[in-house]
């Protein structure tokens, strides 16, 4: 389906990604890879119901949030039931104010609105910090909802070489960093010379993810919804498809690659 998502679709995904956090949380986090934690830390530290669902980017805010405070102690209340029973009976006590919820947010929904804070079509990047004053680290956003940002192979191209022109004069940056899943995407990684493969982190699929689209990206799809494929997956195995990894390359290097691939479009 083209075009972007509708209201209706939005509030569906939610349900979807919350039933999936719901039960992602019971059976394989509070389940198997960390019985230690309490089933609101599973919730909340683990899956990304509060960070893309409900809240929007500030993780900071969620006791804020009575819906939120509503759902970690549900969620701990109910933590004792099997996971099936536990992700009906959460949406059963949630699902009226999670669905509130994502029709407040749905302007600001991925594939809807994009954060004022990107500065480079589908990129944004950080300052520097003291430690490491020379290197950029950026992040990715799908600013062209509903296509993909590998739709058009130029665009993506030429927010690289913006990036690091404006950083490289800002801040004299000369070399690029990320830590996201689509390192571990051969789609992604076409765009990057081969420094930036060499210098990967390696694949760690014991990793507990985190709350961010760095880990849990996948699931959502070019329009912002939910990719049923990757959902049914991680139900099954509790496994994410793909593993978050660090790359990182000279700007010397990552313009040479650029250019040779625009030479070829």
């Amino acid at each position: 389906m083209s075009g972007l998502k509708t209201l209706e679709e939005h509030i569906l995904s939610i349900e979807t990604m919350a039933r999936l956090c719901f039960f992602y949380a019971s059976r394989w986090l509070k389940g198997e890879f960390a019985p230690e934690k309490s089933m609101s830390e599973c919730v909340s530290k683990h899956t990304p119901l509060l960070f893309h669902g409900l809240i929007h980017y500030d993780m900071e805010k969620w006791q804020e949030i009575p819906l939120c405070r509503l759902i970690m102690e549900t969620a701990d209340k109910l933590a004792p039931l099997p996971p099936d029973l536990f992700e009906e009976e959460m949406w059963a006590l949630c699902g009226k104010e999670i669905n509130a919820r994502a029709e407040e947010t749905y302007p600001d929904s991925r594939g809807i609105g994009t954060p004022p804070s990107w500065n480079c079509g589908t990129l944004k990047y950080d300052p520097p910090s003291a430690e490491t004053p020379r290197t950029c680290a950026f992040h990715i956003y799908n600013t062209v909802s509903p296509h993909s940002i590998f739709e058009d192979p130029e665009y993506l191209i030429l927010c690289f070489k913006l990036l690091m022109k404006e950083t490289e004069l800002r801040y004299g940056a000369d070399t690029l960093t990320t830590t996201t899943w689509l390192n571990d995407r051969p789609r992604w990684l076409a765009f990057f010379p081969e420094e930036w493969q060499q210098n990967l982190s390696p694949r760690d699929e014991k990793r507990i993810p985190g709350v961010t689209v760095g880990d849990w990206g996948p699931i959502i799809n070019a329009r912002g919804c939910i990719n049923p494929k990757w959902e049914a997956l991680i139900r099954e195995t509790g496994h994410l498809p793909y593993c978050v990894r660090t790359g990182f390359c000279s700007y010397t290097a990552m313009r040479r690659h650029l250019d040779e691939l625009l030479k070829g479009l």
